[in-house]
């Protein structure tokens, strides 16, 4: 439009100039037929040139009006079709709002609606396969990616759709089929990476997810240390799949690559421990739980480690456990352990002495309480250790204890579970507890048997009642533990 008022402006311009500069004193004389000068036709010059300006405008505005009624229907048709974009847009973006809100019906009304009005095929597509997708109909929803995988434009985000689509049924080759695809066509996208492992994972293909995991390592997908703990679970499951196999070197080379990778990690240093005592290595054996021990202790490596010296006679396995225990002395499954070698010894007052810190500990654990009550045992003590027994029913539940399997392995993981941890630890480094989680039966801590002795309250007499709470102002609650201690110390011969 503004474009049309130069020239009308660029003339009225001129015209006013014009004017201004002949003034009103010239004329313009017009014959038509020879005569006398003094009987010809005059015009002023400012008429004359306002005739010739209105005349130019005249021709203008007969030839813009020309021009409008040509582009009239052209014009026309395009308002329509601006409408109908309009109107299109707004039902995409309906559709939007209705897929984030879950309603899965409305999303695919108004994806129909856009689908009419719009001509973009890739757009509406897109709106259809997420609303079906929302809706669980997962054949339309795979047509409409089908339909954008086919576009090399929009060809990475059809195998994204087709591939969440595969995991949503479980179809999980469907899903690493897709996301292989993607994997190797897109080097800077981060889902065909998690899809293609997790699907592996689920498989129980822990030699793919291996190979995925160290594609994705060169890509700085994640960083070193989730990469590293990942990689010791994969170790670990595959090493302990091979040696379900009976494919025993194949597994001990995999449970030492896990070992080393992670020497914190106690489930694949328990493994590569049993494995290397079964190859007769006892000595790399123990080399490898120690090493494990100064980083992170664990009950199970205990376990492992004492299996490694049952043919050994006693002293040789105090001496070993002892220099386990320095190797991380300040650790509590340090103090635990020691504690548990005292009890081994018919030593209830160093028992006491090596928990004493923790048993102060309002959340003290039912393992403690147990191994405070078997050392009050030893010691005579009946009515204190039937308290402590009292108090483990109510304590917490240690997970890595109970995570031990009282029948077979320390770590008696299936694929389900090393799939898990590989998910848990990997990102967390949290270990997952599978026995501790689904209440399975654990391994017990300390067995033992509480005889009253003579002169002694029974202890269902003992209990304290709602009315009486059977406190005594001088008995054990009212004694500090390390005072009590310290009194058993001066007895003991």
């Amino acid at each position: 439009m503004a474009r049309r008022l130069i020239l009308p402006l660029i003339l009225l311009v001129v015209l006013v100039g014009l004017l201004a500069y002949v003034g009103s004193q010239r004329g313009i004389l017009f014959e038509f037929l020879p005569q006398r000068p003094e009987t010809g036709n005059f015009i002023s010059l400012q008429a004359a040139i306002i005739a010739v300006t209105l005349i130019v405008l005249g021709i203008i505005a007969m030839w813009s009006l020309v021009l409008w009624l040509r582009r009239l229907p052209t014009r026309m048709i395009k308002g329509v079709g601006r409408r109908r974009e309009e109107q299109g847009l707004g039902a995409v973006e309906q559709a939007l709002l209705a897929i984030e809100a879950g309603d899965g019906a409305l999303a695919l009304n108004k994806a129909k609606k856009a689908n009419y009005l719009l001509e973009r095929p890739a757009l509406t597509a897109l709106i259809f396969a997420k609303a079906s997708e929302l809706n669980h109909e997962y054949d339309d929803a795979h047509t409409h990616y089908l339909e954008l995988k086919s576009n090399p434009d929009t060809h990475i985000a059809g195998l994204r759709g087709l591939a969440r689509v595969a995991k949503n049924k479980g179809d999980h080759l469907a899903n690493i089929e897709m996301a292989k695809a993607a994997f190797d066509n897109s080097k800077s996208v981060k889902w065909p990476f998690e899809q293609l492992y997790s699907s592996q994972l689920a498989l129980h293909d822990w030699a793919g997810a291996l190979e995925t995991l160290a594609a994705g390592e060169k890509r700085k997908l994640l960083n070193k240390s989730v990469i590293r703990r990942r990689r010791a679970v994969l170790l670990s499951a595959w090493a302990d799949k091979l040696d379900d196999e009976g494919k025993p070197a194949d597994a001990l080379e995999q449970a030492k690559r896990a070992a080393e990778i992670s020497p914190g990690f106690a489930p694949g240093v328990a493994l590569a421990a049993r494995l290397l005592a079964k190859d007769g290595q006892t000595k790399k054996a123990a080399q490898i739980i120690e090493k494990a021990w100064g980083k992170t202790p664990h009950p199970a490596l205990v376990i492992a480690y004492k299996d490694l010296w049952h043919n050994e006679t006693d002293t040789i396995k105090a001496k070993k456990i002892k220099s386990l225990i320095k190797a991380n002395s300040d650790h509590r499954e340090s103090k635990i352990l020691a504690a548990e070698q005292a009890l081994a010894n018919n030593d209830g007052v160093t028992a006491l002495s090596a928990l004493d810190n923790l048993l102060q500990n309002e959340d003290t654990t039912a393992r403690l309480c147990i191994l405070a009550a078997q050392a009050e045992n030893m010691l005579g003590n009946t009515l204190d250790a039937g308290a402590w027994q009292i108090r483990a029913t109510s304590a917490p539940i240690e997970a890595n204890w109970s995570d031990l399997d009282p029948d077979g392995n320390a770590f008696n993981y299936t694929n389900d579970d090393w799939q898990r941890l590989s998910e848990t630890y990997g990102a967390t480094s949290t270990l997952i507890h599978p026995r501790y989680e689904t209440f399975q039966r654990r391994k017990v801590v300390a067995e033992f048997e509480i005889a009253p002795q003579e002169n002694e309250t029974p202890l269902e007499q003992a209990m304290p009642s709602p009315d009486n709470p059977g406190i005594d102002e001088a008995g054990p609650e009212k004694q500090d533990l390390s005072e009590r201690l310290d009194k058993l110390l001066e007895d003991k011969p």
